[in-house]
């Protein structure tokens, strides 16, 4: 398929579509985003995804809506989600927060969790409709299928205590050569039952006695990020790439075991 512009439409939206030819309505911000950023035209084509692994060819009609080309219970492509699901848990910076979003959904992270600490940054602004926007437009730009879930924020001791049992759990930690390597805690943790895999980043004051004696109590594994100090944005972008990498290196090998 040729190479299209991208544009996010939520499930539920396309959902409630049930006449065929269906036309899906445009937002005022999708209109400007369509015509004025896009700069389409009356006729030209779209790609529509959903974020939860569906993909439609439109056509933008002139009363500001998309005529879906197919039918909507019908994608033109349908993918399922990429499992163990990778996900990075960080305390909010006080700069930065939006790239990480941005960047880590880019990478291909499938869960987002915000985080507050005793040593939050008290400037730090919380916009998680903002946030909401940024990552949608990441997905649109990096033509990911899979929105990634961004939760609400939390404190981190309510994050300690959240862990399942098929899940695993990591926090990153600076300034102790004995820590384990992220890639090689990966190595030694992720099996097939894994269903998630957590790496958890602190804030620029770094985790307090408290938090980390909590941290460990709940099951979370102590790993370092390198062999340099990075702030909590690095940190949660360099994990990011990492756990995203070694999860690709997993499905190649599978893919060559199965050939």
């Amino acid at each position: 398929m040729a190479e299209l512009r991208r544009l996010h439409v939520s499930f539920n939206r396309l959902d409630s579509l049930n006449l065929y030819p269906q036309h899906l309505p445009l937002l005022s911000d999708e209109i400007h985003y369509v015509k004025r950023v896009l700069r389409l035209k009356v006729g030209d084509k779209i790609v529509v995804v959903d974020g939860v692994g569906h993909l439609w060819e439109t056509i933008l009609q002139n009363d500001n809506s998309l005529l879906l080309t197919s039918d909507v219970k019908k994608p033109l492509i349908t993918k399922p989600i990429t499992k163990p699901l990778l996900g990075i848990a960080v305390v909010v910076p006080r700069r930065g927060f939006k790239e990480v979003i941005r960047m880590s959904c880019e990478l291909g992270i499938d869960l987002i969790q915000p985080l507050k600490s005793s040593r939050s940054n008290p400037a730090v602004e919380i916009k998680p409709d903002r946030w909401h926007v940024i990552m949608n437009e990441a997905v649109e730009q990096s033509e990911r299928l899979w929105s990634p879930k961004l939760s609400s924020i939390i404190s981190a001791s309510d994050w300690f205590n959240s862990t399942f049992n098929d899940s695993i759990y990591c926090i990153a930690q600076t300034r102790d050569e004995s820590l384990v390597e992220l890639v090689d805690w990966l190595e030694t943790k992720m099996k097939p039952n894994v269903s998630q895999a957590w790496v958890t980043i602190g804030p620029e004051g770094g985790w307090t006695n408290e938090e980390m004696t909590l941290a460990i109590k709940r099951g979370f594994t102590t790993v370092k990020l390198g062999e340099t100090i990075l702030t909590t944005s690095t940190a949660a972008i360099a994990s990011a790439h990492t756990v995203v990498s070694y999860r690709s290196s997993l499905k190649s090998i599978n893919q060559q075991l199965n050939c």
